[in-house]
Formats: C-alpha cells, sequence, structure tokens
C-alpha cells in the first residue's frame, strides 16, 4: 500500500501537488509501480485488493480505470505531510483513548477498527484500548462503517504524570527501536541525494528518486506524531523533512517532465 501511496504523491508533484479530481489514470498508475519494481501482475493484484479492503476506489473513464486513494489513507497522508514540515501537534497533558469490545464473530469490523486507528496516530496500549496523543476520534467515526449489533466503540481519556506520559509514550512507541531506523535512513538517503547528478532524466532518475525518499515515506509512517514533549532530546525525525526537502530540489529537475507525462 505504501507504494501506491509513492505512486500517488509523486505524480501529483508537477501539478502542484493535487491530481485531477485526486485521481489517477490505471496505466500511469501501473507504470509507476512498475518504476518501483512490482509487475503488471503484481501491481493488477494489488489495486484489486487495495480496492476489496476498502483503501482505494475506482471508477471507468472510457476505456480506462481511474484511482483514487480512500479517505482514511488521505487522512493518514495529511498527519504524515505535518509531522515532515514540522508542525507537531501540543501537548494537552493526556492521552486521547478509543475503548472497544467487538465480539469475534464480527472481527472484520475490529481489524478495520484497527487499521484505520493506525492510521490515525492511535497505538495498542493495552488489548482492547488505543490511545493517541490527539484526538482523532471524529475522524474516526467518520471513516469507519456502522458498528455491529453487540459492540462497543467508546471515547476515554487518559491522564499520567508528565514522567509517567513520556515513559509510556517511549515504550508504547519503541522510541528507542524508531530512532535507530530513524538514523539508518537518514545516512542511506543522504548517500543517495549526493549522487543525484549521475542519472539520467526520465525513469532512470525517478528510480533513484524513490531509492533516496521511499523508505523516509515509510519510515514516518511509523512516527507516532508525539508533540515535542513526549520525544527525546535530539529526535532524528526532525530531520526527516529537511532531508525530503534537498531530495526534491536534487531530482525534480530531472523527473519533472517524465511524472508531468504520465499524469496528464
Amino acid at each position: 500500500m505504501g507504494l501506491v501511496c509513492f505512486a500517488f504523491g509523486v505524480a501529483a508533484v508537477p501539478s502542484g501537488g493535487e491530481l485531477p479530481n485526486g485521481q489517477l489514470g490505471g496505466r500511469a498508475l501501473i507504470r509507476l509501480l512498475a518504476d518501483l519494481g512490482l509487475s503488471e501482475t503484481a501491481s493488477r493484484s494489488l489495486l484489486l485488493r487495495m480496492r476489496r479492503e476498502g483503501w482505494l476506489d475506482s471508477e471507468r473513464v472510457g476505456r480506462e480505470a481511474r484511482y483514487r486513494l480512500a479517505p482514511a489513507i488521505y487522512s493518514a497522508q495529511t498527519r504524515i505531510e505535518s509531522q515532515l514540515r514540522g508542525q507537531r501537534p501540543e501537548w494537552t497533558g493526556s492521552f486521547s483513548g478509543v475503548l472497544y469490545e467487538v465480539p469475534e464473530h464480527d472481527r472484520a469490523f475490529r481489524d478495520r477498527l484497527r487499521r484505520t486507528a493506525q492510521l490515525l496516530g492511535y497505538a495498542m496500549l493495552h488489548a482492547g484500548l488505543l490511545v493517541a496523543t490527539t484526538d482523532r476520534w471524529d475522524e474516526l467515526v467518520f471513516l469507519l462503517a456502522a458498528r455491529p449489533a453487540g459492540s462497543q466503540v467508546l471515547r476515554t481519556r487518559i491522564s499520567l504524570s508528565d514522567d509517567d506520559s513520556r515513559r509510556v509514550a517511549a515504550r508504547m512507541w519503541r522510541l528507542d527501536t524508531l530512532a535507530l531506523r530513524y538514523r539508518s535512513v537518514l545516512d542511506k538517503s543522504q548517500a543517495e541525494i549526493d549522487q543525484a547528478q549521475r542519472h539520467a532524466p526520465g525513469a532512470a532518475a525517478f528510480r533513484a528518486f524513490a531509492a533516496a525518499t521511499l523508505p523516509i515515506y515509510e519510515v514516518s509512517a511509523a512516527d507516532p506524531d508525539l508533540p515535542a514533549e513526549l520525544l527525546p532530546p535530539g529526535w532524528p525525525g526532525d530531520q526527516l523533512g529537511p532531508t525530503l526537502e534537498r531530495a526534491f530540489l536534487a531530482y525534480y529537475p530531472l523527473i519533472s517532465d517524465y511524472l508531468a507525462a504520465l499524469a496528464s
């Protein structure tokens, strides 16, 4: 799914950050996925699976299918983009929680609840309890289907001391491990960016651009979007946005015509 989101994001760049009607043509999408290493068969299987799971919408326009990311994915991308721009939320002093109980025979709804909540920034604190540092309840309710009979999904709030909040955040989101991933990705991406001018414009440069930036987007999806008060000193996640900006400056002259042709 991350490859599809990446393809939508880069295809929107030449048109000022927004695809017409939010849609990307099937042929262009499959071509971009091929550049990212997926065969046509694998790409079509992936798109079908995303449609069935409700993460991708499609419609026919003439003889071609056109795709649009589902609202839950757009919400997740908005959260990630804000974090990459350094726009972290304010700390209110308490965690926002979702307390849920869903019968086993409705596990499809339970799984969708968990996946959607995680896309919005929630993490599992305990079985049946998801928490986040910002209140995403309204978004979550909007994106979910109607709750099955016999289940409950409740809004709650958890207040801890500042020290306990930092300890809980560090354990729940595994900040030490995440920091190591950030540093590894940043080192590799910066090395790729230094070699940008060695690539021919067009598809070759796009593949190099993907090698430099896709790992940043992938690791940023794991970022819990925590307020600064809950992060350890010298948090390397703050360097992801500037590294992406450097990559765009280095690669954009080499890939803009190629992406514009595909998007059109």
